[in-house]
């Protein structure tokens, strides 16, 4: 495509291609968002984040080798810019904590519509924090 200059580029990084591939097809449903690279470790995330330029990365907190706190931690130390989602399967409160301490700026699960991965991948991009609503829940609740 000849504008894809003009939208967001996305890295996602999950260990399982099924996923990765629906969640591509789900990008690239958007006009302005295209995944213009994968990962299935930390070690190839890290490499492509030091080839290609991204405007946001998704990451997957269950990775082998190493997961997705850690390579986020990783990530935002070497390329503070660069805006990470969290998409997981883990609804529990201390992941969501975790992770934005490692610095992601937004944390959706796997669970949620696909609308609303694209809001938060559009949040996220545009600055703004988001949290799945489930984990948003459990935080007012322990409150």
């Amino acid at each position: 495509m000849g504008d894809s200059e003009n939208r967001v580029r996305i890295l996602i990084v999950d260990d399982h291609p099924v996923v990765r591939r629906g969640l591509a097809e789900l990008i690239g449903q958007e006009s302005d968002l295209v995944v213009t690279g994968e990962a299935e470790n930390a070690q190839q995330a890290l490499e492509s984040v030091g080839k290609q330029q991204f405007d946001l990365a998704i990451i997957d907190i269950s990775l082998s080798g190493t997961n997705g706190v850690e390579l986020t931690e990783k990530v935002k130390s070497e390329y503070p810019d660069l805006p990470v989602l969290i998409l997981t399967m883990h609804e529990e409160l201390v992941y969501a904590e975790r992770a934005f301490r490692a610095g992601a700026r937004g944390y959706v699960t796997k669970h949620e519509a696909a609308e609303t991965v694209i809001t938060a991948i559009r949040l996220v991009i545009n600055g703004h924090k988001y949290i799945s609503r489930r984990i948003n829940r459990l935080r007012a609740t322990k409150l």
